[in-house]
């Protein structure tokens, strides 16, 4: 009985089969050839604009919180503390709005346009045009100047007499003195045009150099080290630059060196520095912290040739 129902089984899978084969498959649909589609642009980056220097800027039609935050590089929250704006920060029945104002500069005497940009590490049209200077940009002792708040690494690229140096504190640092180096030391030939550069903290090389995670540029390296710790000048030079405007770098000094030479320093904790001071190499500028966008006390290093970045470990001994 079993036996006839599996010939019974085959038979019903052949008839199956057969009529499967005599069916036929409808016909797929023909797919018409279309024209590509048009390129579509990106919108393009808004383009950077100075904060007044009285801080009031005046709204223009489409504005909102996070175009003002794009175009003038300021949190949309600071927008919305200095003027008080409640949800949902609708801009449309205001007119003017107040930003953090630019940081000042009281003239000297002595002072000139190019002598305040190299000092702040600042472009000069920038600063002509932010305090709407006119021809002969003659200055008066006394008066203030609003300062860009981007840096531009070209208005340091005049040479920095580096004999007779002192310290922030007027003394005179012996010119063998040198830091301790970082633990990463490297067997690279130091380049003939470099000025003898020493390492500026003692730690851990924890990034190189170029490429790092996610495709970003690394335009210096980092040591990992002890908070509190000395962070020292690379070379003889002039402090051109002492702040904490750019957020990503904390507390950051600049160094104008001679042969358009400049080093930079950031997430620093103390800086015992000010700017315009001239330093000795091996001389200490602050110490080692954690300022800015990092998560451990580091020390990062930029060593550029006036504007572009150089890969500072072949420089270092």
């Amino acid at each position: 009985m079993m036996n006839h129902y599996k010939i019974g089984l085959v038979f019903a899978c052949v008839f199956v089969l057969s009529a499967c084969d005599s069916l036929k498959l409808p016909e797929l649909p023909k797919f018409e050839s279309r024209a590509p589609l048009p390129v579509t642009h990106a919108p393009e980056r808004i383009p950077v604009e100075d904060i007044p220097p009285d801080g009031v800027i005046t709204l223009r039609p489409g504005d909102t919180i996070y175009i003002l935050a794009n175009r003038y590089r300021v949190t949309p929250r600071k927008i919305i503390l200095a003027n008080q704006l409640p949800p949902p920060y609708d801009l449309g029945h205001l007119t003017t709005l107040n930003l953090p104002k630019p940081r000042n500069h009281k003239v000297k005497s002595g002072d000139s346009v190019d002598s305040i940009a190299a000092r702040y590490g600042v472009d000069r049209y920038a600063l002509i045009r932010l305090n709407g200077l006119q021809e002969p940009y003659h200055l008066t002792a006394g008066s203030n100047l609003a300062i860009p708040r981007k840096l531009d690494y070209s208005a340091l690229e005049t040479p920095s007499p580096a004999a007779n140096t002192t310290t922030a504190s007027g003394s005179t640092t012996a010119s063998g003195s040198t830091t301790t180096t970082a633990t990463a030391s490297s067997a690279a030939p130091r380049p003939r045009d470099g000025l003898g550069f020493v390492w500026p903290a003692q730690g851990t090389l924890v990034a190189r150099f170029g490429l790092v995670s996610s495709g970003v540029q690394n335009d210096g390296i980092n040591i990992a080290g002890t908070a509190g710790e000395a962070v020292r000048a690379a070379y003889d030079g002039e402090i051109a630059f002492v702040g904490s405007g750019l957020k990503s770098f904390g507390n950051m000094v600049l160094i104008k060196h001679k042969n358009g030479w400049i080093t930079a320093y950031a997430h620093l904790g103390e800086i015992s520095v000010k700017e315009g001071d001239r330093i000795r190499k091996g001389a200490p500028i602050g110490t080692m912290g954690q300022s800015g966008k990092v998560q451990n006390p580091q020390l990062h290093f930029q060593l550029r040739k006036s504007r572009t970045p150089v890969d500072p470990v072949p420089y270092l001994s």
